[in-house]
């Protein structure tokens, strides 16, 4: 009776290889990518209905995929990116009811408290989310340097490694030009604070008044939603200067887009703390070199393939301006201008880079493969979990 009853309760035995769960109703950059692989990796995924002895899930994975996993003792490996590190302000403080705003808000007031309140704050508004799904993973998978930073935090003994994502590549080479000052320049919209699109703006503004120079920033998915906090004429700034041209919010890369991304000179990118902007990723995907700041997850992606300017995203502690609020360090615009003119200065070179970057990085047959390979290894782990 007894092994009536486990058979019941487990299901049929496990079979050997690995199984990838996307949801194919999402059409979020991170799903988007995990489709992709998923069908490179179609020829060698085992169905889940066959359970597959490793499955690898995404964090946003429903609960009951992971809890079923674990139930069926399948090996899990969970694909992650960031967490969210607000700190402690009043805009924040809005989002929660008495008694815990009155908890929360001693971190406004006692210094030492800050840290230890933010950590639960923060927790309690989303963190909880990923930490009880990483708590259930038996390997990790980052998305970057930086997003393992954060996570070891609180995971210091989870064995990892470490994915940038990728795409399939559609750019090309495109001739030098004559002239400098005609520059196009694009970036993808997001309405998060901290994505900064609003300094990207009045990077270009800068260009165009206090430099001369003849410059377009293309805006693509544009919805018109502002951030929360972002500063008043934000919208008015993107909406009516002269050197902006937005194009609406898109579910997939059509013609259009493509074609205004391949014939762009650089992709701009001032995102704050973002631990694998997939933006990027797909500004590559169509040759474009990266101009911007080196903050979370975007020298991982980049690498040579454009230039950064070095940036310390724990200049404010661990804990910073996020969802809640619009307070970033300024930019030092004349490092960007710089970093800028190297790659307008030489933009077939900066193209070979992306080109070679993202063949032997970011392709989706090779990030795809780097995900087999650490599936098939964590399916020969023993029970010690010894570090891979």
């Amino acid at each position: 009776m007894y092994n009536i009853w486990c058979f019941v309760m487990l299901g049929k035995k496990l079979v050997s290889g690995f199984g990838i769960l996307f949801e194919p109703t999402k059409t979020t950059s991170g799903q988007r990518f995990f489709k992709e692989m998923f069908e490179t990796l179609e020829s060698e995924v085992v169905p889940f209905e066959q359970r597959p002895k490793i499955v690898l899930l995404n964090i946003s994975a429903p609960w009951f995929e992971f809890f079923k996993a674990k139930w069926r003792r399948q090996k899990l490996v969970v694909r992650v990116d960031g967490l969210w590190m607000d700190r402690i302000s009043l805009p924040y403080l809005e989002q929660f009811s008495w008694p815990m705003r009155a908890l929360l808000s001693m971190g406004l007031y006692y210094p030492r408290l800050h840290n230890p309140l933010a950590h639960l704050a923060n927790f309690f508004v989303q963190n909880y989310t990923a930490f009880f799904r990483i708590a259930l993973a038996d390997h990790v998978i980052y998305q970057s340097e930086y997003s393992r930073v954060l996570h070891q935090t609180y995971f210091p003994k989870k064995t990892s490694n470490i994915i940038v994502n990728g795409s399939t590549f559609k750019g090309g080479l495109i001739p030098s030009k004559k002239n400098l000052t005609e520059i196009r320049l694009i970036v993808i919209y997001s309405a998060q604070s901290s994505k900064c699109i609003y300094e990207t703006v009045k990077f270009v503004r800068w260009l165009f008044e206090e430099k001369g120079l003849s410059v377009e920033l293309v805006i693509l998915g544009y919805t018109g939603e502002i951030p929360e906090m972002a500063p008043r004429d934000m919208k008015q700034l993107i909406e009516n200067s002269p050197f902006v041209r937005t194009l609406p919010w898109f579910n997939e890369f059509t013609n259009e887009i493509s074609a205004e991304l391949n014939t762009a000179d650089c992709y701009l990118c001032f995102s704050r703390r973002d631990p694998c902007p997939n933006a990027v990723v797909e500004s590559m995907a169509h040759g474009l070199p990266v101009v911007g700041i080196a903050s979370g997850g975007i020298p991982d992606i980049v690498g040579d393939a454009g230039e950064l300017v070095p940036i310390d995203d724990f200049c404010n502690g661990f804990f910073a301006a996020h969802r809640w609020e619009h307070d970033f360090r300024p930019i030092n615009f004349d490092s960007v201008y710089e970093a800028l003119q190297k790659v307008l200065d030489a933009p077939q070179e900066y193209r070979s880079r992306v080109k070679r970057r993202f063949l032997s990085q970011l392709d989706i047959s090779v990030t795809a493969k780097f995900y087999a390979d650490v599936l098939i290894e964590v399916g020969m782990l023993d029970d010690s979990g010894k570090d891979l």
